[in-house]
């Protein structure tokens, strides 16, 4: 049976000749609760590891499934977020979410064994999925149609916000006990549950969408008053129940999942790998300092990258964007001390930085309003998978040539991505503004 809850009131229509309203209260409660899951995640992804081995004595392939099983349950719950939505509903889901990641780190810390332990990594990693995915379709579900990428945009930032805090607070508390950390990841989440309540999370209004010069439309899920995500069967003018492995993953976003699978095999080469590149030059501690610059590259540029795509349409973005990861990989083969290292940052920052964040803005605007969850939901199963099989033909490149072969090869690689990408999206977006519910 669909559930048939109210679409949320209409924001205020801007005035004339004046950009509508971005910062919404959904919007900053959406960015934050995203912010601390995302911390969440990468908090404990920095110091569980460490635990297990110590604890449990076990060896470092053990401490290392700690990541890997934790992915393995995100791949198996995005999968599924659309058929569980449907069934319980966006809200139900999101505090259930939220309260495993209330729990989980304090059942880390009383734990019995490490295969006890993995097992709930597991789970906790089926709750980041399902979490997540709510997340991103109720914080898009507000955006202004004319705003969208710049929303995207800005909420992709709130993600790298909680990916970089979390292992910095991590790593300086490593040398503690792990009730500390178990009870601090307890308590951001608590907070994050905090936020979550407040999340309101049924759809808006009609989207008050650009004018005709924009080529942008009315968004039929918005004004049916779909809950993203959710079925609208029953709702004159919603969008049909999607039937068969369209339940499961959104069609119009799988060639998007597609290339950033593609694209993120070059940064997991670099996220496993550039220690020992920096171990093996004598680079000191320039890894740290290396994605610290990327982190603040991306979040600068973002700035401005997300009203680039709702103007000029998302290839105005992606395009340099291959062109510039490549050129940072290049730099990290050639890289013959520290600054060049860190022009590199700059370089993979504005290169993979703007693909992942790009990515994104396609997946959300190119489908319906209410399948903006499952739209983000599609690309990061694309995304984590090119994170997890990354490392595995990084490892045989490194084994067989070494590190600086490996990215010279992950460079050639990214070039040779562009007329791909242009071949399966690229010519499909060509001047085409970015905008809400833009695929029937």
């Amino acid at each position: 049976m669909s559930r048939m809850i109210p679409p949320a009131p209409a924001g205020p229509a801007a005035a004339p000749g004046r950009r509508p309203r971005l910062w919404t209260r959904g919007f900053v409660l959406a960015c934050l609760a995203n912010v601390m899951m995302f911390f969440n995640v990468h908090f404990l992804l920095a110091t569980v590891a460490g635990y297990v081995a110590g604890r449990f004595l076990v060896g470092d392939s053990v401490g290392g499934a700690v990541a890997g099983v934790f992915l393995i349950g995100t791949l198996v719950s995005r999968f599924f977020a659309g058929p569980l939505i449907e069934r319980f509903g966006a809200r139900a889901l999101l505090l259930v979410a939220f309260a495993a990641f209330v729990v989980a780190p304090l059942l880390y810390w009383a734990s019995g064994s490490a295969w006890t332990l993995l097992a709930l990594r597991a789970v906790h990693g089926m709750a980041f999925g399902l979490g997540s995915t709510v997340i991103v379709g109720a914080a898009v579900a507000g955006l202004p149609g004319s705003r969208i990428s710049e929303g995207t945009s800005h909420y992709a930032s709130s993600t790298l916000i909680g990916v970089a805090a979390g292992p910095l607070v991590g790593l300086a508390l490593s040398g503690t006990d792990f009730g500390v950390i178990a009870v601090t990841a307890s308590a951001v989440s608590l907070l994050g549950l905090v936020i979550a309540l407040a999340l309101d999370l049924r759809a808006p209004g009609p989207v008050r969408a650009p004018g005709p010069a924009a080529g942008a439309a009315p968004d039929p899920g918005a004004a049916a008053g779909a809950v993203p995500g959710t079925s609208t069967r029953g709702v004159p003018g919603a969008a049909p129940r999607r039937r068969g492995w369209a339940r499961f993953v959104e069609p119009t976003a799988v060639p998007t999942a597609v290339i950033g699978l593609l694209y993120s095999i070059g940064y997991a080469g670099i996220v496993t790998f550039l220690a020992a590149l920096v171990l093996e030059r004598g680079f000191g501690a320039a890894a740290g300092l290396f994605f610290a610059v990327y982190a603040a590259t991306v979040l600068l540029s973002r700035l401005a990258t997300g009203t680039l795509m709702d103007r000029r349409g998302a290839n105005v973005v992606m395009l340099p964007a291959f062109v510039l990861f490549a050129a940072g990989l290049a730099a990290i083969a050639a890289a013959p001390d520290v600054t060049v290292l860190l022009v590199a940052a700059v370089l993979v920052g504005l290169g993979y930085g703007q693909l992942q964040s790009g990515g994104q803005v396609i997946s959300v605007t190119r489908v319906p309003r209410e399948r903006a969850g499952m739209g983000a939901s599609t690309y990061f199963l694309g995304i984590d998978a090119g994170m997890g099989l990354g490392p595995l033909l990084a490892g045989v490149l490194v084994q067989a040539h070494g590190t600086a072969v490996l990215y010279w090869s992950l460079a050639g690689f990214l070039l040779a991505l562009v007329p791909v990408y242009w071949l399966v999206q690229g010519r499909a977006l060509r001047r085409a503004p970015a905008r809400a519910g833009a695929a029937a």
